[in-house]
């Protein structure tokens, strides 16, 4: 009996022994990248902040698989527009509920208004009469950032607004 049970013992310890395979991964307290280049390849090789596992790509036919974690490299800035000649004030900013557009002069033209989410969509898209101050209901958006596009006639302002 004692045979058969060091036998069992010893298959199972060969076949964890077998089972275990280490791989070489890395553990990044920051991004990085490189390009490595032999005989008759190029492979690029990247982690980002963080990451904790192998590094590598496969590639078969037109299939390419990236193991790991990838954080693409997103910022979002907002340029003021050295060419807007539409004078202009919004407040209060950050906003609760609404937002008032007061303009140095009475407009002309009809007032177009769009209002953009951090990602680029388009949340609010209104037309006003000419008029030289307005109100805009927020109360409805979530909190965050927003882009505010006025434009009239050929003129046109742009602001960013806080939502709390």
């Amino acid at each position: 009996m004692k045979p058969i049970i060091i036998m069992c013992l010893i298959s199972l310890f060969s076949f964890s022994i077998s089972a275990q395979n280490s791989q070489r991964s890395s553990l990044g307290n920051s991004g990085s990248s490189i390009e490595i280049t032999d005989s008759e390849n190029t492979y690029y090789i990247s982690q980002s902040i963080g990451q904790n596992s192998v590094t590598g790509t496969l590639i078969n036919g037109d299939k390419v698989i990236r193991q790991g974690y990838q954080q693409p490299p997103t910022s979002v800035k907002v340029v003021a527009d050295s060419n807007s000649d539409l004078e202009a004030s919004v407040f209060p900013n950050p906003v609760d509920t609404f937002i008032t557009v007061q303009f140095s002069e009475v407009l002309k033209n009809s007032i177009n208004v769009v209002i953009y989410d951090i990602s680029g969509k388009r949340i609010l898209n209104t037309t006003e009469n000419p008029i030289q101050s307005f109100n805009i209901d927020m109360s409805s958006f979530s909190s965050g950032v927003y882009l505010l596009t006025i434009v009239s006639g050929n003129k046109k302002y742009t602001a960013q607004l806080i939502k709390k």
